[in-house]
């Protein structure tokens, strides 16, 4: 069915060479840019949108032929041949942000387990403040078949917080996916993932593979991405097979809409994830996206000097771009611990910039 739709519309709107020189230049730029957005959800919708319309807007075009060619499809010009080679991206970024444990240390100084209180050092108290810092950005993708693509990502970052003696977080990671058109609007993918963590007092690396299918549906007049992923996760303390199930959604109001649920095997005598809960509702306010998200997770299964341990986190927060140069996101985090000490609420504050090209 996606390949008649596509060769459908390549009837209906067949440009051929006729194409502008515009038309070609954006699809070769898009073709190396890495869109963090679902392409194939707006793939969808504007196959849909360019099939049941007879008079199409030319931006509208365009984008279809990107998303298109850009996830292994074909494109309106008939003349240009599917792009095998590799597509690179590098970028550097700055960072400024607000971080309540900048130093991965105590939350409380003092932890009480029924009569027992013990005192911690001081300098190992959680420190919170403003950090700055910058990132570097490599991606790479090759298309390999048609709606099939390795994607290829390398982040490396570093910030430091100048109120408290240059105190630095480290944060790596490597993720490198195979992305694979199945039949009509079906997908498989499959990924494998390594995140570093580095602190003063903490030095955390996890790992990952998993694999997701994708079906892209409408539902009268509202697009959807269901999607189904299991994912062995590993650290250094345990492992732990996790299940999540996740829908995106184009509303006909112009809303936008994203909700997903993890759930985790049981892990013994180890604190792990229990479940995660999430949503976001997003749209276009003043032409920038305005952006409000919630979630809730629950960790327990542990102990801690025999007592069981259970902590529910619940976050909040709001993202807009007040400027064409950067993104605000302020936000709120409640950990509530059935052992008070770990229990710890504060303030997100974060201001994001663009990737720059080199």
């Amino acid at each position: 069915m996606m390949t008649r739709m596509i060769n459908s519309l390549l009837n209906h709107l067949s440009l051929g060479n006729k194409l502008p020189d515009l038309l070609l230049f954006l699809i070769s730029v898009s073709f190396c840019s890495f869109a963090t957005g679902s392409e194939r959800l707006e793939l969808y919708f504007l196959s849909e949108k360019l099939l049941n319309n007879k008079i199409v807007p030319v931006q509208d075009v365009i984008q279809f032929n990107i998303k298109s060619r850009s996830l292994g499809f074909k494109s309106f010009s008939s003349g240009q041949e599917q792009n095998y080679t590799v597509a690179l991206e590098k970028g550097i970024y700055p960072i400024l942000a607000y971080s309540d444990n900048i130093n991965g240390g105590n939350l409380s100084q003092t932890i009480q387990v029924g009569d027992f209180i013990f005192v911690g050092e001081e300098e190992a108290n959680a420190k919170s403040g403003l950090i700055f810092g910058g990132g570097i950005f490599l991606g790479m993708k090759k298309i390999y078949g048609r709606g099939k693509y390795l994607d290829f990502n390398v982040n490396a970052s570093l910030a430091a917080a100048p109120t408290h003696e240059w105190l630095t977080i480290r944060n790596e990671s490597i993720n490198a996916c195979s992305r694979n058109y199945v039949k009509e609007w079906y997908f498989f993918d499959a990924c494998a993932n390594w995140k570093h963590n580095k602190r003063q007092f903490s030095d955390v690396i996890s790992k990952s593979l998993s694999a997701s299918f994708t079906r892209l549906f409408r539902v009268e007049k509202t697009f959807n991405e269901g999607s189904l992923t299991l994912k062995r996760f590993m650290s250094d303390e345990y492992q732990q097979m996790q299940g999540t199930f996740a829908l995106n959604s184009l509303l006909p109001n112009g809303f936008k809409t994203n909700f997903s649920i993890t759930a985790g095997e049981p892990v013994a005598d180890l604190i792990s994830l229990n479940y995660s809960l999430g949503t976001t509702i997003s749209k276009h306010v003043k032409k920038r996206p305005l952006r409000f998200s919630l979630n809730q997770t629950l960790y327990d299964g542990g102990k801690f000097l025999g007592m069981g341990r259970k902590d529910i986190t619940q976050k909040i927060s709001l993202t807009y771009p007040i400027h064409s140069t950067f993104n605000t996101s302020i936000g709120y985090t409640r950990n509530v611990s059935s052992i008070s000490s770990f229990s710890y609420n504060g303030p997100h504050i974060e201001v994001s910039f663009p990737t720059r090209s080199f």
